[in-house]
């Protein structure tokens, strides 16, 4: 049976030939992740900024392959002076669709457009395999790969020129062009066989994350319980020597191989079974006085700006959570979201500096997202800078402490918050909220300034972010109690 091949599907073989065997065989097994569909979204808004540049454009507005051709061959024979979005082109069976073809003396421009703010390897193959199509049946004066500039500051109105810088890449495609047709037999060659056996490994996650992992990690060997990446920045040397020893798992790591100091504190934690809390970190924190405040961030990152002065992917604050314990235990809860279509920020910085007050400390985890935030909104605005500026030096970061001090068999020597949460306060599990972590919430931040977002997507949407928000601070404040408990 003889399989069409298309640019994706030949991306996908490049990445690894079982992920194409699977795309077309088992595309049952697939499990795309939330990330990937984040990321086909940036994607498509790009694309709708790279058209809206070209008013006069004609796209080719359908899925179905056939469809598509016959109407790119209609609009080139009575538009040929039009620019052609997602125009279709077909070469030996392999299709493929172009993002904009542009009109010129001599022939046609073609320009790939990336949601990214750099040229990829990956991309000038995409470049390559759409030359080797078209370049058969349309005469073509160049190919140019158009990616994000994060230089571009937006200057309002709806006016997007310069968003996206154009590479030329002739040469550069030039060079691949005669590797194309033997891509295309392998790829062939490997739909008409059996699966292919190819062990997991880095291919797996590069340049994309493989939507069969789950498929081909069942068929691999259990792996141990902990093993050796639970060591922090094992490496190297130190690496190379447990493999060659035949170690898996830290519980086999002999008392006097050599290690770092930390990589030795997380070996003899899981080999002991047994947490190690310092009391001296309970000195430190009972030192400090009350009220207390316990803050987290949320923002998220744009490849096209929605306010003017903002810059692609820069991180733009939209949400703050603050817990308030005026004394042991007694805890208040307030929050920002922001609200409407208008630049949000200078309101989160002016009900942040309100809500934090002027005394106590202020704790994070992990200063510099938080901190980074603060220094940007002074710079943004300068009438709240002697104010932000106080709340930076009053910010305690409980993340070097939790580090320094607190080291758990579970946490497998990982120090994150939802490393750690799970075994000082296991209630608060984050699994069960709508929104589980940060990238899901910067996500879902995206969706709600989404103009196809409904109300009512909306309103869930904002509940959940309230509630995941409102989850980080809560974690702070046990943490810190807990890390400031005299007895273990």
């Amino acid at each position: 049976m003889a399989h069409g091949l298309s640019k994706s599907r030949l991306q996908a073989f490049r990445q690894c030939p079982r992920r194409l065997w699977l795309s077309v065989h088992r595309p049952d097994l697939q499990q795309v992740s939330e990330q990937t569909g984040q990321r086909f979204q940036i994607g498509f808004q790009v694309g709708d900024v790279a058209r809206g540049l070209y008013p006069d454009g004609v796209l080719i507005d359908t899925p179905d392959a056939g469809a598509a051709l016959a109407l790119t061959r209609r609009a080139l024979a009575e538009q040929p002076d039009r620019p052609l979005f997602e125009a279709a082109f077909q070469r030996d069976g392999v299709l493929v669709r172009a993002d904009l073809l542009l009109p010129e003396s001599g022939g046609y421009r073609l320009r790939e457009v990336k949601a990214s703010t750099w040229i990829k390897d990956e991309h000038r193959e995409d470049c390559a395999i759409q030359v080797w199509v078209i370049g058969a049946v349309l005469p073509l004066t160049g190919v140019e790969l158009a990616h994000v500039d994060t230089a571009f500051v937006y200057p309002g109105g709806s006016d997007y020129r310069g968003l996206l810088k154009p590479n030329l890449l002739d040469a550069e495609v030039a060079d691949l062009l005669p590797a194309v047709p033997q891509w295309v037999a392998e790829a062939r060659a490997t739909l008409t066989g059996t699966e292919p056996a190819i062990t997991p490994g880095s291919q797996c996650h590069s340049p994309y994350d493989c939507p069969f992992q789950s498929h081909c990690g069942a068929d691999q060997p259990p792996q141990p319980d902990y093993p050796l990446d639970c060591l922090p920045r094992l490496s190297g040397r130190r690496l190379q020597g447990l493999l060659d020893r035949g170690i898996a798992d830290v519980r086999q790591i002999p008392a006097d191989y050599p290690l770092t100091r930390k990589q030795v504190r997380v070996a003899r934690v899981i080999q002991s079974g047994a947490a190690e809390r310092d009391p001296a970190v309970a000195a430190l924190l009972n030192g400090l006085g009350y009220p207390r405040r316990y803050l987290d961030f949320e923002s998220m990152q744009v490849a096209v700006p929605l306010w003017v002065g903002t810059q692609p992917y820069q991180q733009l604050v939209v949400q703050w959570s603050r817990h308030v314990e005026t004394a042991p235990g007694h805890l208040a809860h307030c929050a920002f979201l922001a609200e409407g279509e208008d630049d949000p920020r200078r309101a989160f910085a002016e009900a942040l500096v309100e809500a934090v007050g002027d005394v106590g400390p202020v704790f994070v985890y992990n200063r510099s997202f938080e901190v980074g935030r603060l220094q940007e909104l002074q710079r943004e605005y300068p009438d709240l800078a002697p104010a932000l500026a106080a709340l930076i030096a009053r910010v305690v970061d409980l993340k070097p402490l939790t580090e320094r001090y607190y080291c758990h068999p579970a946490m497998k020597g990982r120090w994150s918050l939802k490393a750690v949460l799970p075994t000082i306060a296991p209630e608060l599990d984050y699994s069960a909220l709508a929104i589980g972590d940060g990238g899901a919430a910067s996500g879902a931040w995206r969706e709600l300034y989404h103009s196809d977002t409904s109300a009512e997507r909306r309103a869930e949407l904002r509940a959940a972010l309230a509630e995941y928000c409102c989850r980080d601070t809560l974690a702070l404040v046990r943490l810190a109690v807990f890390l400031a408990e005299t007895q273990p």
